[in-house]
């Protein structure tokens, strides 16, 4: 049974599976059989490692602020993030730095969407990177006794 795990801050929203769940994007290839992409999605999923974290940010709830906003949004949030895994001792697909002391042992592995809420464009970076490192910690510590 995988269960979700969902937490959020004002300009946030982190959502969290441990199994690895097909992205939107490609759901919609997918479920075309005449789509000429098609068979490259169904090749990139069947070829995707599942013992790692696949993330994306979506920036869907502001959909009334303009491309580039978004664009830069989007962009912060990624930033943010990775630097908040790194911080944990993580690379970008969630598995521990080769830095790190393998006695930490933490790994992340699954499904995590970050949801970019319309505070977060008025929000300075810092206070982004604040809001994703401790999201990013809850998530961890929600997880760490599962596994």
């Amino acid at each position: 049974m995988t269960t979700k795990f969902t937490t959020s801050t004002k300009s946030l929203v982190l959502r969290y599976w441990p199994k690895c769940n097909t992205p939107p994007v490609a759901a919609r290839y997918l479920n075309s059989p005449t789509h000429p992409i098609r068979p490259k999605i169904v090749d990139l999923c069947a070829h995707r490692e599942k013992k790692t974290l696949w993330w994306r940010v979506s920036v869907s709830q502001i959909q009334q602020s303009k491309r580039v906003v978004r664009s830069w949004c989007g962009r912060r949030v990624r930033i943010a993030f990775e630097q908040a895994l790194k911080q944990q001792g993580l690379d970008k697909l969630g598995k521990p730095l080769l830095s790190e002391s393998p006695s930490r042992g933490r790994k992340l592995s699954g499904t995590l969407e970050i949801y970019v809420q319309p505070p977060c464009v008025k929000q300075d970076f810092e206070r982004i990177q604040n809001d994703v490192h401790h999201l990013l910690s809850l998530l961890l510590d929600h997880e760490q006794p599962r596994k």
